[in-house]
């Protein structure tokens, strides 16, 4: 991405708890009148979706692929670059755990689920060979990655909006893209789907009451709500900016539908 579209962020503990995003979506009631889930659910749905919306996430998950040997290795690279930017996250904020482990908030930050690095590493394994992934990421990847690290430090309430994000952009839409993935590279038993096994098709419905359970039982005052409200927005369109930079000269993929570049 270039440096005029690049997002700078000053690692002090001002911007990591009081920097905010212009306030375009999401509810006009006070964040005290609602839970923290419902809140997020609202606030942050215009950004999600421009996020799931991305022209690579499209194109990987849901566009036809020209078929036959070619088109599957092209398909393939593509799959492993996006691995190796999740694999980049999860590793940043599996990180950072430590350092928040006797926070008020592990019960939205420690679950099991959202413990996906190895799940990546075994399924980078399996397409290539090796697990490198800091000499792929792209700018954008690392620059997410270095904001989970800030907050962790700095606000590490914040990093609830990231837990959130992840689940919604990763754990929600698992079986449907396991299916898709395996169905694309002939893939058998698990192989090359590890990361998109946290939850089963019929585990999603209880593992949402639960993820909202735990969200809506942090205790964080109106501002901190409405902090995490708006870093969930901020890393929703981090994630496309990653899908975005992923996308741009990939082969099969800029040349589909240019139009739909944010």
């Amino acid at each position: 991405m270039s440096d005029a579209g690049s997002l700078r962020m000053p690692r002090t503990e001002q911007s990591a708890r009081v920097r905010r995003l212009p306030d375009t979506e999401g509810p006009a009631r006070a964040p005290g009148a609602l839970p923290l889930s419902v809140l997020l659910e609202e606030g942050t749905h215009k950004a999600r979706e421009q996020a799931e919306r991305s022209l690579f996430l499209q194109t990987l998950f849901q566009n036809a692929w020209d078929g036959g040997v070619y088109g599957q290795f092209v398909r393939a690279q593509h799959y492993v670059a996006y691995l190796r930017q999740l694999h980049h996250l999860y590793r940043a904020y599996e990180g950072v755990l430590p350092r928040v482990v006797d926070s008020p908030m592990t019960p939205v930050l420690l679950l099991p689920e959202l413990r996906r690095a190895a799940a990546l590493e075994e399924d980078l394994l399996y397409f290539c060979g090796e697990t490198r992934t800091d000499t792929f990421a792209c700018r954008e990847a690392r620059l997410h990655a270095e904001r989970l690290r800030e907050v962790a430090e700095a606000a590490p309430h914040l990093l609830v909006a990231h837990a959130w994000a992840r689940c919604m952009l990763d754990l929600f839409t698992a079986p449907a893209r396991a299916r898709v993935v395996a169905e694309a590279f002939e893939l058998e038993d698990g192989r090359g789907t590890h990361f998109h096994g946290a939850l089963t098709e019929a585990e999603l419905a209880p593992f949402r009451v639960r993820l909202h359970s735990r969200i809506d039982g942090l205790e964080l005052d109106e501002d901190e709500a409405r902090e995490v409200v708006h870093e969930a927005r901020m890393a929703f369109r981090l994630h496309a900016l990653v899908c975005d930079e992923l996308a741009r000269g990939a082969p099969g993929i800029a040349t589909r539908a240019p139009g739909l570049f944010r």
